[in-house]
């Protein structure tokens, strides 16, 4: 057996094309805000990690370029601290550490067969490095650095916290030694977070256009569309006089005045049917009329003829008609009271001799003779 859904089904899952239109233009402008979001953001992430590495990159530059590396050979351990040479470049760091607020840790290295030692750390706490000290993690990136500047790929974790570092060759270090700035992850992470922040931001007022302009949108489309259904359900009632108002300066324009163009015609025709109607009505009441005289005569007629009809008592003597009331009238009162016919009085020839007898002969002989 088939079943199909009732009117109370069908409805409850059917959309009005306002909020059709609604979604539909809140997703597309979600779509392409988002995706253009996305891409600013994906763009301003990657310029600003390319922007970071680029400082660290430069600053480690620079700083490679104010200590002689030729200083440092006679650093080699701990107990090398007190040196001129180790205060003077612990000095120096130290110095450009406090001056720029980003930076965690900036330090010099010797390359080693055993991997990569310090030999000047600025740190100023109980975690210094002293000189001599081997850095065991490894870092390609960080080798690098003995050759040319360079830049850590992603942060990097050691003992000492999570960083993003720059390296860069020191002067006269001929591929052993290097400087390296550390910029703590915090930095970075609160830098990216306000990259966030702004993208959230203006992700969230793409949204809000998005609604805004949707629902603007949705709301005059079906204004429009609701202002013509009303319109046809008038003319569908007969009511033609009414007319859509508003110019909204598109196609909607254009069907409007069609709208209103047919019900002006409409209304034309039913004011001609309206008069051809009462025309016709005045003219079948004249033709009632008139056929209702013509019933009256026809009738008043067949009355007459109907009394002539049938079997007439007359005298077969005098020649008088019996009336239904018994009363003897000559023939010619019977005949005038029930018809049109008035009489006039002759004598027939058998008549005539009867009752002139040769005179009558004589009379009908000479035309010219009267009696």
């Amino acid at each position: 057996m088939k079943i199909t859904p009732t009117t109370a089904q069908q409805s409850s899952v059917r959309l009005r094309y306002s909020v059709k239109l609604f979604i539909s233009h809140l997703v597309a402008v979600f779509l392409v805000s988002g995706s253009v979001g996305t891409y600013f953001y994906v763009r301003a992430m990657d310029n600003l990690m390319r922007s970071l590495k680029s400082r660290l990159q430069n600053s480690a530059a620079m700083v490679s370029q104010s200590i002689d590396a030729r200083s440092l050979e006679a650093v080699q351990t701990e107990a090398d601290i007190e040196t001129d040479a180790y205060r003077d470049a612990l000095d120096k760091l130290r110095r450009v550490r406090r001056a720029n607020a980003d930076i965690a840790y900036l330090y010099i290295m010797r390359k080693t067969p055993a991997g990569p030692v310090f030999v000047v750390d600025s740190d100023e706490t109980e975690a210094q490095a002293l000189p001599g000290r081997v850095y065991e993690e490894k870092n390609e990136r960080l080798m690098l650095g003995f050759v040319e500047a360079s830049v850590d790929d992603d942060l990097t974790e050691d003992e000492w916290g999570v960083f993003l570092s720059g390296y860069a060759p020191l002067l006269h270090g001929e591929g052993r030694y290097l400087v390296g700035i550390d910029m703590r992850a915090n930095e970075v992470v609160n830098k990216l977070a306000e990259l966030r922040l702004t993208g959230v931001i203006s992700l969230l007022a793409s949204i809000l256009l998005a609604l805004t302009f949707a629902l603007l949108l949705s709301r005059g489309l079906t204004r429009r569309i609701a202002s013509m259904s009303l319109h046809c359900r008038n003319i569908a009632l007969g009511n033609f006089e009414a007319r859509i108002k508003g110019r909204t300066f598109d196609e909607f324009d254009d069907l409007a005045d069609a709208l209103n163009t047919m019900s002006e015609a409409l209304n034309r025709t039913r004011t001609e049917l309206d008069g051809v109607i009462r025309e016709l009505r005045d003219t079948q009441a004249n033709l009632e009329m008139r056929v209702a005289e013509r019933t009256r005569a026809l009738e008043e007629s067949i009355a007459r003829m109907n009394v002539l009809r049938g079997l007439l008592p007359i005298c077969s003597s005098c020649k008088k008609v019996r009336d239904d009331k018994g009363y003897w009238t000559q023939v010619e009162q019977f005949v005038a009271a029930r018809s049109e016919a008035r009489f006039t009085h002759g004598v027939c020839p058998e008549c005539m001799v009867k009752l002139y007898g040769t005179i009558a002969t004589e009379i009908a002989s000479d035309p010219a003779s009267s009696i």
